[in-house]
């Protein structure tokens, strides 16, 4: 069967999330002897198409000369993808026999705006003024947000064959806004591991006393910052230990500031890396990002580590990967004390640490890229 991806950027698998996973399917059902033909580029700005670097004009005769089967859309959070998809010769394509598979690599449910004002911590006159705003004209708010989500996801449902998520936790919020009467073509495919092996326990024996955060450096979505404030609470206790945070993004210049201005110690902004190697020697892992992660890829990646994370719960997914004091902590929210509390229980009991690396190891099984690539081959076999 031949498999093509549409997307917004090229296939360039350290650029982000849906490209490392984008990679990883395409070399799983290679292996499982698909022809995997990788990303046509569409340009939102110009309308333009580009594969391999070179530009196509006649997209029918594109995927007719390819003899496309299947067509995976990466983008089944807005319309203008899978539209401009269809309007260049890709409906004609799909009447003759093309099947199109839509992908939602991110939580359906987008953040109010109310949510993230309230998330910053060091709040403004101003932001105070627009919290009120946002919380009286909540009711209206969040029904206008649910009724375009609903308008967006029944238009790619309508125009897809199948309907992807990455967690059956996601279906709820999907049905509620889009209020069918029928959701056969919705089905949920985890992401599987990134890394190519999960670690033999001996790895453990070689762990430092590092705290790693491995994350985009954007408070709007990862919220760095409460972790900066965490550490503010817990490096008087913890005067051995190290905050490794690597990665790049607008805020990082802020986070720096930050750090300095309530004079943290043993903070480390490494920028971004590989992260491999920080992930073999780190023993806690930090998320506090505000709850639109689609699935969580830098806690699998922990988990194939024996990095032991420590998550504030804000996203519901969450749960399909960490099991609560087994092989990591889900704390209540964005509550910074049940935040610390749980990291300062890891650093004051080396035992129960040792405990919960080994479960992390354990537990990575079960997000292999085989399994995931048995879910995957049952949905080709129906398209």
């Amino acid at each position: 069967m031949t498999i093509l991806w549409i997307y917004n950027q090229p296939l360039v698998p350290e650029a982000g999330g849906t490209e490392r996973i984008t990679s990883l399917v395409a070399k799983g059902l290679s292996a499982r002897g698909h022809n995997c033909l990788g990303i046509l580029v569409f340009n939102d700005k110009d309308g333009s198409m580009t594969y391999d670097g070179k530009t196509v004009t006649d997209l029918y005769a594109f995927l007719k000369e390819r003899r496309v089967d299947i067509v995976i859309n990466q983008i089944a959070y807005a319309k203008w993808l899978l539209e401009a998809f269809l309007s260049n010769g890709g409906d004609r394509w799909r009447a003759e026999g093309g099947r199109i598979i839509s992908c939602l690599h991110f939580d359906p449910k987008s953040t109010s705006s109310l949510y993230y004002l309230r998330s910053i911590r060091h709040k403004t006159p101003r932001t105070y003024i627009s919290i009120i705003k946002a919380a009286a004209l909540y009711p209206y708010l969040a029904k206008k947000q649910d009724l375009n989500a609903g308008e967006i996801y029944n238009w790619i449902y309508e125009n897809t064959d199948w309907f992807v998520t990455l967690s059956e936790r996601h279906f709820a919020y999907l049905k509620r806004v889009m209020s069918r009467s029928d959701y056969s073509k919705l089905i949920a495919i985890n992401n599987p591991l990134t890394f190519d092996d999960i670690s033999d326990p001996s790895i453990l024996d070689n762990k430092k006393k590092v705290i790693l955060v491995c994350s985009r450096m954007d408070e709007y979505q990862k919220r760095i910052s409460l972790i900066l404030e965490a550490w503010k609470w817990l490096q008087e206790d913890a005067k051995d230990w190290h905050l490794k945070l690597i990665g790049s993004g607008p805020d990082l210049n802020k986070y720096k500031t930050l750090a300095k201005k309530h004079k943290l110690e043993r903070v480390h902004f490494d920028g971004r890396r590989n992260p491999e190697p920080y992930y073999r020697e780190a023993s806690i892992f930090l998320m506090t990002s505000c709850g639109i992660e689609g699935w969580g890829l830098t806690l699998t990646e922990s988990l194939q580590r024996g990095v032991v994370p420590v998550v504030m719960n804000t996203c519901s997914v969450y749960s399909d990967i960490i099991n609560n004091r087994l092989n990591g902590f889900l704390t209540q929210g964005s509550d910074m004390n049940s935040f610390v509390s749980h990291i300062r229980l890891l650093l004051n009991d080396p035992h129960l640490l040792r405990t919960m690396q080994l479960n992390a190891l354990h537990s990575a099984k079960r997000f292999t890229l085989d399994k995931t690539m048995e879910k995957w081959e049952q949905l080709l076999t129906i398209s």
